[in-house]
């Protein structure tokens, strides 16, 4: 009976994968026009007057783009849409919902399907890079730090701390807030554009440099120190 159980549990995951690349394919093809035109400031303003056609709807399409962009990462920074279009308050509030959402769906999703699903979805140099996450037991802290740290893929992290003995719950409660500040920061992007706001558009361009520099000098080296702690 045992042995029947686990051959059908296998059969369920393997079609749970398909399924779930089924559905990644398509919304990469749904969402291909969108990302062309996030990355030009006409697209945006375009994009922003086609959801705002939708009306109350349009705030969940929104909400749905963010979702993917955490899921499968083939979309710019939503988040400006959402502070150009639902200003600074509203705009943070539906890029967190988004981002939680997908971070969810991640989550649920490579705990019950397991690591065949997070080793086709996480390239093996970050599956290498991030492994020692699913052998760490007290993981709220470090992955707070990660999660902070610019340039760190976020959301390919997800996929390998779902593996661990993390607390479903914790992880929620006391790593994602560490996304807030930039998402934050890019929605009060998106305000400054709406409103030509050059002078606080400078500001955030200068922070966003900032962080970017720090970023890039200093993950790789903050990530192995977090390494060696757990060594």
């Amino acid at each position: 009976m045992k042995d029947i159980k686990d051959n059908k549990n296998k059969i369920i995951r393997i079609i749970a994968i398909i399924f779930m690349f089924a559905i990644v394919i398509g919304a990469c093809i749904w969402v291909y026009p969108y990302a062309k035109m996030l990355k030009t400031a006409e697209g945006r303003i375009w994009l922003s007057d086609y959801l705002k056609s939708f009306g109350a709807w349009g705030a969940v399409i929104f909400v749905a783009l963010q979702t993917l962009q955490v899921i499968i990462a083939v979309l710019p920074p939503v988040q400006i849409v959402g502070g150009f279009m639902y200003g600074v308050f509203f705009g943070t509030l539906l890029s967190a919902a988004g981002v939680y959402l997908g971070n969810i769906i991640i989550f649920k999703l490579s705990r019950f399907l397991g690591k065949p699903l997070v080793e086709s979805m996480v390239s093996e140099k970050n599956f290498e890079k991030f492994g020692f996450l699913q052998n760490e037991e007290k993981l709220e802290r470090i992955l707070f730090i990660l999660y902070l740290i610019p340039g760190v893929p976020k959301d390919v992290i997800t996929y390998i701390v779902a593996l661990s003995k993390i607390k479903e719950r914790n992880f929620y409660l006391y790593v994602l807030p560490a996304r807030l500040p930039a998402i934050i920061m890019s929605t009060v992007f998106g305000k400054c554009l709406s409103s030509n706001s050059y002078v606080g558009l400078y500001i955030v361009i200068g922070l966003f440099v900032l962080m970017a520099i720090f970023g890039f000098l200093f993950r790789d080296k903050i990530i192995d120190g977090l390494k060696n702690k757990k060594g």
